[in-house]
């Protein structure tokens, strides 16, 4: 119980603490290790159709090609002289992405996290609960147990009825 609710806490100080400072977070990452971070966007920029964190300005000052290949519908599509002095009109715009990944980035994170707090949430709720449920059992057979341990005794008519093979008939016909 003891860990959900570490798990619960932690996700909801997640959800609200960092989840609003992940965009800032995401772009600082992309221009501290730009070869590294780039990588790890490029299934994401070509399975998505998307181009940057925020979009494609957020690899100008970086040190990398102009835009990771992922960034184009076209393959190194800035790169492709037919394509950009074919008809005399630079169509290299048109050919990158032009949305951000981090309303994908977002939507997935946000997903996770409410899937982990609920999940964490009930699993304690439950435990909590089957905790009251137990203890009020546990009582409950306790104090029939110490009920079980005072032996009554039968009186009738000063005789004293402790455990014998007798009937009722049989006490009836004494008295």
């Amino acid at each position: 119980m003891i860990l959900n609710l570490i798990v619960f806490v932690i996700s909801l100080l997640y959800y609200f603490l960092i989840l609003p400072k992940l965009r800032f977070l995401l772009v600082r990452t992309l221009h501290q290790t730009p070869l590294s971070t780039s990588n790890l966007l490029d299934n994401l920029q070509m399975k998505y159709t998307c181009c940057g964190i925020n979009s494609k300005d957020d690899y100008k000052d970086l040190s990398l090609d102009p835009l990771p290949g992922s960034c184009c519908r076209v393959p190194y599509c800035w790169r492709d002289t037919d394509i950009n002095f074919h008809s005399g009109l630079n169509t290299t715009i048109s050919l990158i992405h032009s949305n951000g990944c981090y309303s994908i980035i977002d939507r997935y994170v946000t997903i996770e996290l409410w899937i982990l707090i609920v999940v964490s949430g009930c699993c304690t709720l439950i435990q909590f609960f089957l905790m009251i449920v137990l203890c009020k059992l546990y009582r409950r057979f306790k104090n029939i147990d110490d009920d079980n341990d005072i032996q009554p005794k039968f009186v009738s008519h000063g005789m004293s009825i402790d455990n014998s093979s007798r009937t009722i008939e049989a006490i009836t016909q004494i008295s």
